[in-house]
C-alpha cells in the first residue's frame, strides 16, 4: 500500500462529522421554525376568536360601539379560553386613545357607558399586557378604535387591503384590533444563535351601524327632566297601548317605547317619574307575534319599554310610577306577565336624521328657492288669476276659467288671508303657491297637487287656520282614496309635499286631508331649522332669532277631523334576516318629492302657547312618521280612542290630555325608523 493511500484514510470520517454537525444545526432550525409556525397559528387563532368576541361586545344596544366593553371582553376571552394567556391581568394596563392612563374598562361603569366618538380619542380604549407562559414571553395589545394609518404592517399596503380601511366617518370606531408579539428562546437552534425567536400576529375586526329589529311607536328624545311620557288620568281610563306586529316580509317585532330620559332631576314623587301611567295598564307594550303563527306571542319578544335612566342606575320608582301602571307584557293584547322597564343607552334622533337628512334638506332647499322667487309677486310662467279677480276670494267659475290640469302651476296672488268661496273650491293644478295664508270659508280641495307652497309672506301667526265646515285637502284624487272615502293605504307611486314657510298650522274644526303627503313646517327659516349634524339633542330654541328661538312652525289640531297619510311607495324596506335596507329603500327615503313614510317634519320648539297637538273624537286616520323632535310635549287629547296603527311619533316628550283619551299603536318596522343596532362585518385582517 502506498503512502498516498495511507494519507487519505479517515478523510471520509472528518467529512461525515462536518456534515452531521451542519445537519444537526439545520434540523434544529427546522424544529425551532416549526415551533414558531405553531406558535403563530395558536396565537392567530386565539386572537381571531377573541376579536370576534370583542366585536359582539361593542354592541351595547344603542347602535354605537362601546370601546371599553369590547376591549375588556376580548381580553377576558383570551384569559379564559387559552391556557397560555391564563395569567392575563385586566385590572391594569389601560389607556385611552390619547395615551392617558385610565381605570379598568372591565370594572369602571362610567368607561363602559362611553360610546366611541370618531372625533374624540378620549373615548377610545387601549389595553396592554406583558407576561410569560410555557417558556415564552408575550406582549398583547387590544385597542378600539383602531386605524390602519401608520400601522407598520406590510399587508396594509397590498392592493387587496389598502382600500379596505373601514367607514371614513367612523375613523376607526368601527374596528377592534388585537396584536400579540411572542418571544421564545431557541432550542437546538441556540447552537447557531443566541437571539430569541420573535413572532407577531394581528387580528382586526369590524362592525357596522345598521337599523335594529325594533321600531318604537314612541321615540322620546328628552334627555333630562320628568315626565317624558304621561297619560292624562289617574283613574285608568286613559292609556297608551303599543302592540307587536309582523310585517308582510316576515319581520316580527314587539311593541316598543323608548325614552332618552336620564332621570336627572326626577324624584319619584308626584309627576316626577320618567313614565307616568296614572292607573293600571296606563302604559303597556305588548309582545311581538310569532311569524309562523301571528295569533300567538313570540316568547322571545315580550313588549319592550326602555329608558336611559335605568342604564344610569336609577331605581324603578323613579323610572315609572308603578309596575302595574307601566310595563311590557308577554301577551299579544291583554294580560301576560308584566316586564320591568329595561335600560338602554342614548338613542337620539341620529338614525332618523341619517335616513332622511338628504331628502329633507334637499326638499327644504328647493322650496326655499321657490319661496324666494314668489315672495313679491307671480312667478314667471305660472298661471295666475287675472287682475279682475280677487285672488283671495275666487269663485268656482273663476277657477274653472283657468282650465287647470295636473300639469298646471298656479300662483295665488293673495298677499293676505285666502278665504276662497262659501261654495268651496277645487284647484286642479299640480303645483300651487299661496302668497298669503289660508283660512278657507269652506272646502279647499287640491286633488292633483303634488307640491303646495304656503308663503305667508305677511307673517301672520297662523299659516293655515282651519275651522268648522272648512277643509284643506291635498293629493286627494280618487286613486288615493279608499273605499271608505279616507286616504287609502297600500303602496302607490303617488306622493305630495306641503311646505309651510312660516306660521303655525292651526286646526280647530273642519277636515284636514293630506293623502300620501309629507308636510314640512319650516318655522320661518330658510333651512327649516334642521340641524347641520345628526343626533342633536332636543332644544327649546332650534330656530335662533325667530320667535325667541322657538320658530314659527308648530302643528296644533285641537278639533275637527284629520285624515293624513305619508308617502308609501315601497312595501318592504328592510331585509328580514339582516335588517339592512333593501335596494331602492335609500332612494325612497331621500326622495325630495315625498320621503318614504314621512308625514311631518317640524323642528320648531314649544312653550305654553306654541304647542303641538292632535285631538281625536271624529275622523282620525293617521299613518306615517311624525318627526317633531323639539315638541315638549306633543299632546294627544280628545277623550276618545285614537287608533294610530302604523304611526310613529318622534318628539321630546308626549302627554295624553283628558279623561278617556286612549291611544292604540302598532308599528310595521318597514314603515318606521327602528332603534339602532350594530351589525357584524367580521374579520378584515
Amino acid at each position: 500500500m502506498s503512502r498516498r493511500d495511507r494519507d487519505e484514510r479517515g478523510a471520509v470520517l472528518v467529512m461525515v462529522a462536518l456534515f452531521m454537525t451542519l445537519l444537526m444545526v439545520a434540523a434544529a432550525f427546522v424544529l425551532d421554525l416549526g415551533l414558531v409556525r405553531v406558535d403563530r397559528q395558536i396565537d392567530k387563532s386565539a386572537a381571531d376568536s377573541a376579536t370576534l368576541a370583542g366585536l359582539h361586545a361593542l354592541n351595547a344596544g344603542d347602535g354605537y360601539p362601546h370601546s371599553y366593553i369590547g376591549v375588556c371582553t376580548a381580553a377576558q376571552y383570551l384569559q379564559r379560553n387559552s391556557g397560555r394567556f391564563a395569567g392575563v391581568d385586566t385590572t391594569t394596563g389601560w389607556k385611552n386613545g390619547l395615551g392617558a392612563a385610565s381605570t379598568s374598562g372591565c370594572t369602571d361603569a362610567s368607561l363602559r357607558k362611553k360610546a366611541c366618538k370618531p372625533t374624540d380619542k378620549s373615548t377610545w380604549a387601549v389595553w396592554t399586557w406583558s407576561g410569560e407562559s410555557g417558556g415564552a414571553s408575550f406582549d398583547i395589545k387590544i385597542e378600539s378604535g383602531y386605524t390602519f394609518t401608520g400601522s407598520g404592517w406590510t399587508e396594509d399596503s397590498l392592493p387587496a387591503s389598502s382600500s379596505d380601511t373601514g367607514l371614513a366617518s367612523q375613523a376607526g370606531c368601527d374596528q377592534l384590533a388585537i396584536t400579540i408579539t411572542q418571544s421564545r428562546t431557541p432550542g437546538l437552534g441556540s447552537l447557531a444563535t443566541e437571539s430569541d425567536l420573535v413572532t407577531s400576529i394581528r387580528s382586526v375586526g369590524r362592525v357596522k351601524a345598521q337599523p335594529g329589529d325594533s321600531a318604537p311607536a314612541l321615540l322620546l328624545l328628552k334627555q333630562t327632566g320628568c315626565p317624558v311620557l304621561r297619560t292624562g288620568s289617574n283613574s285608568g281610563d286613559s292609556y297608551v297601548h303599543v302592540f307587536g306586529a309582523v310585517s308582510n316580509n316576515g319581520i316580527s317585532q314587539p311593541g316598543t317605547i323608548h325614552s332618552d330620559g336620564d332621570g336627572v332631576g326626577c324624584t319619584g314623587g308626584s309627576n316626577s317619574n320618567v313614565f307616568i301611567g296614572g292607573g293600571g295598564n296606563g302604559i303597556v307594550a305588548f309582545a311581538g307575534p310569532l311569524v309562523s303563527n301571528p295569533t300567538s306571542p313570540d316568547p322571545s319578544k315580550p313588549g319592550l319599554i326602555s329608558s336611559v335612566a335605568l342604564t344610569n342606575g336609577l331605581s324603578g320608582t323613579v323610572i315609572r310610577d308603578s309596575l302595574d301602571n307601566v310595563h311590557g307584557s308577554t301577551a299579544l293584547t291583554t294580560g301576560g306577565t308584566s316586564q320591568e322597564v329595561v335600560g338602554r343607552s342614548l338613542v337620539t334622533r341620529r338614525l332618523v336624521d341619517e335616513r332622511y337628512f338628504t331628502g329633507v334638506k334637499g326638499a327644504i332647499s328647493a322650496a326655499t328657492g321657490v319661496f324666494a322667487t314668489g315672495a313679491t309677486g307671480p312667478i314667471t310662467g305660472w298661471t295666475k288669476f287675472p287682475a279682475s279677480v280677487d285672488a283671495c276670494k275666487p269663485t268656482p267659475a273663476q277657477v274653472t276659467a283657468l282650465s287647470l290640469t295636473s300639469a298646471s302651476r298656479l300662483y295665488v296672488d293673495c298677499n293676505g288671508k285666502f278665504i276662497g268661496d262659501t261654495a268651496g273650491l277645487t284647484l286642479d293644478a299640480g303645483t300651487i303657491y299661496f302668497r298669503g295664508w289660508l283660512n278657507p270659508a269652506r272646502t279647499l280641495r287640491m286633488p292633483n297637487a303634488t307640491k303646495v307652497y304656503i308663503g305667508n309672506h305677511v307673517a301672520n301667526a297662523s299659516a293655515i287656520d282651519l275651522g268648522n265646515n272648512a277643509s284643506v285637502e291635498v293629493n286627494n284624487n280618487a286613486a288615493n282614496l279608499g273605499a271608505t272615502g279616507l286616504c287609502g293605504s297600500g303602496q302607490s307611486s303617488s306622493k305630495a309635499t306641503l311646505f309651510v314657510r312660516s306660521g303655525v298650522f292651526k286646526q280647530t274644526g273642519g277636515l284636514l286631508r293630506l293623502c300620501r303627503t309629507t308636510t314640512f313646517m319650516m318655522g320661518g327659516s330658510s333651512t327649516g331649522c334642521v340641524p347641520t349634524t345628526s343626533g342633536t339633542p332636543p332644544t327649546a330654541a332650534p330656530c335662533p332669532g325667530i320667535n325667541s328661538g322657538r320658530g314659527y312652525g308648530q302643528f296644533t289640531q285641537t278639533g275637527g277631523d284629520i285624515d293624513w297619510t305619508a308617502p308609501d311607495s315601497v312595501d318592504a324596506t328592510l331585509d328580514p334576516s339582516t335588517m339592512d335596507p333593501l335596494p331602492g329603500s335609500a332612494a325612497a327615503w331621500s326622495d325630495i318629492n315625498g320621503p318614504e313614510d314621512l308625514a311631518l317634519w317640524a323642528e320648531s320648539g314649544t312653550n305654553s302657547s306654541d304647542t303641538y297637538n292632535m285631538t281625536g273624537g271624529g275622523i282620525f286616520n293617521v299613518r306615517g312618521i311624525f318627526m317633531t323632535p323639539n315638541a315638549e310635549p306633543f299632546i294627544l287629547s280628545g277623550g276618545a280612542l285614537l287608533n294610530l296603527t302604523n304611526a310613529q311619533y318622534i318628539c321630546s316628550s308626549l302627554e295624553l290630555n283628558g279623561a278617556g283619551t286612549r291611544v292604540l299603536m302598532k308599528v310595521d318596522p318597514n314603515s318606521a325608523v327602528t332603534l339602532p343596532d350594530l351589525g357584524l362585518v367580521g374579520l378584515v385582517r
